[in-house]
């Protein structure tokens, strides 16, 4: 069910964590509704990042590289492939504005040594990665967003076999486990109470991301064991998947923060204390 964009901007005023408030220059009610976009978007790329790592631990899916990297490409590949959701190529090019909008805000403050070591690639990195796989799939779709990242003609046509090497490498490493006659182990959506960030576990709901990509997931793969998808407070802007407990958390704090990122970094409105 498609929510109003009326009810959208209503929700958006909402999500402001109680220690900020709009400003007076009074935030069109498009751009709040954008930015709800914007965090439900990412929110739906995150989810699709832990569930990489999810498959790997469940299904004991051997990596070469980088899991954090293995996993953005799956998550990548997963949303260009997922023909049940209208909206998975805009979460895709919202993901990838987010990471590019993250390195441009980290850079001002100098780029620490432990970043190049990190587990995770640089967040421009990632951003560069993923468009490559999109333009790869598709450069029509994407032909705004190659431009946007100034892909020339040879960096498109050489991503385009970037994506069929990612996408027939992980289709031989999930093969094995693709669902064929019998199902595997359900997966339980969980959301927990989310205090001042209400507002998004709501909208979390209506869109049904959690729930979305769950189905995706059980479609597809014969799982070993039950997984629980679960939204939560953390105390901080985070995902992450819990091998020990067989669980994914999504954290209300990153939702907000991309509602952040998205008015006072990309539209340069101002959120005051």
């Amino acid at each position: 069910m498609r929510v109003s964009s009326l009810i959208l901007a209503a929700l958006a005023f909402a999500m402001a964590p109680a220690s900020l408030v709009v400003a007076q220059d009074d935030i069109p009610d498009k751009d709040l509704v954008a930015a709800v976009d914007f965090a439900m978007h990412d929110a739906t790329f995150t989810l699709y990042h832990e569930i990489g790592h999810m498959l790997v631990g469940e299904l004991g899916i051997p990596v070469l590289g980088k899991e954090e990297d293995a996993a953005d490409a799956l998550a990548t590949i997963m949303l260009l492939t997922d023909d049940e959701d209208d909206d998975s190529y805009n979460a895709l090019v919202d993901a990838s504005d987010g990471w590019y909008f993250n390195a441009v805000k980290s850079t001002g403050s100098g780029v620490e040594d432990f970043s190049y070591y990190d587990e995770h690639s640089l967040d421009i990195q990632r951003a560069y990665a993923m468009v490559c796989l999109m333009v790869g799939k598709d450069p029509e779709a994407f032909a705004q967003t190659a431009e946007a990242y100034d892909l020339d003609q040879d960096r498109v046509d050489g991503c385009a076999y970037t994506y069929a090497q990612a996408f027939s490498s992980w289709t031989s490493l999930l093969e094995p486990h693709a669902v064929a006659e019998e199902q595997g182990a359900e997966i339980s959506v969980v959301y927990e109470d989310a205090g001042d960030y209400d507002s998004f576990a709501e909208m979390l709901k209506q869109r049904e991301v959690l729930e979305r990509a769950a189905a995706l997931v059980t479609s597809r793969y014969v799982l070993p064991g039950p997984v629980t998808f679960k939204a939560t407070l953390c105390g901080e802007a985070n995902a992450y998947y819990s091998p020990s407990e067989g669980e994914i958390t999504y954290c209300y704090e990153l939702a907000s923060d991309m509602f952040q990122l998205y008015l006072v970094d990309i539209l340069g409105h101002t959120l005051e204390e």
